[in-house]
């Protein structure tokens, strides 16, 4: 049996924020599937497999969307200082997401693929480096809220 995985989690994308890399764990997980079902249709003449992978497109684009709104809820409430620009890179995604989505019944296979592994490499770069530049803040206010309490 072939592995569809274009890439497995590994502890080194961790953030050591839980909920965040439960997350982002899942977002990999999705962006797995998205690879496995264009992989697996791509040998399918006709055109069902835009229908079975638009599906696994629409789960990727809404838990994005999910995950984008909590981490930007916590950057907010730590008072994150590069918060705008930040969002501006989720909302610089979100949309070529958007984009992307609704123009899917004219990907080929092949443009699908590309996409699904844009998806992942813009995630891990996301995590590997931009993420990791709000950690510190977040633990820290976390650890004085501890305190307070």
């Amino acid at each position: 049996m072939e592995d569809f995985n274009y890439v497995k989690w590994d502890a080194k994308f961790v953030i050591g924020i839980v909920p965040i890399d439960e997350q982002h764990k899942k977002l990999v997980e999705l962006c797995n599937a998205l690879y496995e079902k264009v992989w697996t249709a791509r040998k399918d003449n006709s055109e069902e497999w835009k229908v079975q992978t638009a599906v696994t497109l629409k789960e990727c684009v809404n838990y994005v969307a999910t995950h984008f709104s909590y981490e930007e809820k916590i950057m907010k409430a730590v008072n994150y200082v590069n918060y705008s620009a930040h969002k501006k890179r989720h909302d610089e995604f979100t949309q070529k997401l958007l984009d992307v989505s609704s123009n899917f019944n004219n990907l080929t296979v092949k443009e699908a693929l590309d996409f699904s592994k844009f998806l992942i490499d813009w995630i891990f770069e996301h995590i590997s480096y931009e993420d990791r530049l709000y950690v510190k803040t977040v633990q820290e206010y976390m650890k004085n809220s501890k305190i307070q309490k």
